[in-house]
């Protein structure tokens, strides 16, 4: 009986020291790029489920009053960082600053289909334009901003009209000779643009755009951004669901699951170039910087990890909740919509808006801006 309790011991230290490593392996992939070794970035994709587990191992160890339980702590410790994306820790609540206040709201709208594959065009975009009126943003970053049947200015002058916002930017992902079509970013503002400009890399689909807006005298710029999807089709979807239902006919496991890791270290690689690419321009940005929209990744990402080096994260400084999760859609929820900024502004609020009109959700941080 010692000897089989003596084995078990063995393996559980065993296998918590195996969660410690990949769980340290996960902080890795938000500094080394998957262009180089693209391997960790699915370290860093399956960070929660890697923290889950060492947090289980940790209250194990306490129970049983085991000097073991330093294994996971360590690990757990050394990537305080990542835990504050998971959960902002905060001794007390964001306080009112002096200044400019600006409300910015991001919004992947999923092409205005609405989240259903059932839900009636008109009535969605309807829907969507009502909830952005009644939300009363400053600035509004929308990704997919998708219309068809009628000529593209009068679709935006009656959706600026609606939202209240007379000024704006947008650039379809690829060029289209038909002007009754828009598949686009697009960037709506109460201020007045003095200056825009886009990013894509050589023979791709528009990544990012950026506006100049001029509030009482000074300029800010904004980022709208929507990085490289991972591109899942209807068949990786399925073959994703019927994991977890026994019995059903699907794709063979090692054929469906190396199709999906194999769009996932493709996008990985690909977000990873558009993201040096776009530092390197918000480096030379010779404004204070709001920067936001759908990133395509989780908060361990080598993409997340690069923007904000460089600029904070207004979840951080003043959102609420385990996770944060924005997406809506079919697989685990991550937190892939981000709204950050430079140090020139301070987030007094950060919100999710849990609203069944896409696939996303909406988020929003009110920012004011020092003097």
């Amino acid at each position: 009986m010692k000897r089989r309790k003596s084995l078990l011991v063995i393996l559980s230290v065993s296998l918590n020291i195996l969660l410690a490593v990949c769980l340290l392996l996960s902080y890795a992939a938000g500094y080394l790029s998957p262009g180089k070794f693209w391997v960790l970035a699915f370290f860093g994709l399956a960070y929660p489920v890697f923290l889950i587990l060492n947090l289980f191992f940790v209250l194990v160890w306490l129970v049983t009053w085991k000097r073991y339980v330093f294994i996971s702590l360590f690990a757990l410790l050394a990537g305080w960082n990542n835990l504050k994306t998971v959960y902002p820790f905060r001794l007390s609540t964001p306080k009112e600053q002096n200044g400019e206040k600006i409300k910015v709201v991001s919004f992947n709208v999923h092409s205005l289909y609405g989240s259903q594959r059932g839900d009636k065009i008109s009535e969605t975009r309807s829907k969507v334009t009502e909830f952005l009126a009644a939300d009363n943003a400053d600035i509004i970053c929308i990704q997919e901003f998708y219309a068809i049947g009628e000529d593209f200015n009068k679709t935006l002058e009656k959706f600026t009209k609606a939202i209240k916002l007379q000024h704006f930017f947008f650039k379809n992902y690829q060029e289209f000779f038909n002007k009754q079509k828009i598949n686009a970013i697009a960037t709506f503002s109460r201020y007045p643009i003095v200056r825009t400009g886009t990013y894509k890399l050589p023979d791709k689909s528009l990544f990012a755009i950026f506006t100049d807006v001029l509030i009482h005298g000074d300029t800010i710029r904004i980022y709208n951004l929507h990085l490289e999807s991972i591109r899942f089709g209807d068949d990786d979807y399925s073959f994703y669901s019927h994991l977890t239902e026994p019995g059903k006919e699907t794709t063979p496991l090692d054929v469906g699951s190396k199709k999906m890791m194999w769009k996932l270290r493709k996008a990985f690689i690909f977000r990873s170039t558009q993201v040096e690419s776009l530092i390197r321009d918000i480096a030379g940005a010779p404004y204070p910087v709001i920067l936001a929209g759908d990133f395509n990744d989780s908060p361990s990402s080598y993409t997340y990890h690069q923007l904000s080096r460089v600029l904070s994260d207004s979840y951080i400084e003043a959102g609420e909740g385990l996770f944060g999760s924005t997406y809506a859609g079919k697989f685990p929820a991550f937190r892939i919509d981000y709204i950050l900024h430079s140090e020139a502004f301070k987030a007094i609020v950060y919100k999710k808006m849990e609203v069944d009109l896409s696939d996303h959700y909406p988020i929003s941080a009110t920012l004011t801006i020092s003097k």
